[in-house]
């Protein structure tokens, strides 16, 4: 199965609620990487474009964007050699962001 991760960074207050700016992505080795054609991302129904697609293996394709809640998100993964894999992944806004203490 593959694995991924996230960073959030809390950026401000809104509407009483804290708003998190936040990146998933896939963490796996450059040897699986090298496999995935896509990465199609189902986010909570709330985002104004909860469907996204990333095709950037440089930044392990990642999804950057914002947002005030946990929640857990649909991931399917296409590689290249047609298949298909499909991972909730648990969008948990406590992980920091590495340059931060």
């Amino acid at each position: 199965m593959i694995h991924f991760n996230n960073y959030a960074q809390f950026v401000e207050k809104r509407y009483g609620r804290p708003y998190y700016r936040w990146k998933v992505f896939v963490d796996e080795p450059d040897s699986v990487l090298d496999q995935i054609d896509q990465v199609e991302y189902t986010l909570h129904a709330t985002f104004p474009q909860p469907y996204q697609v990333r095709k950037n293996r440089e930044d392990k394709f990642a999804l950057e964007t914002a947002g005030w809640g946990e929640f857990t998100m649909l991931v399917e993964v296409k590689f290249r050699d047609g298949r298909l894999e499909k991972v909730p992944y648990w969008l948990d806004l406590r992980k920091k962001w590495p340059n931060e203490n």
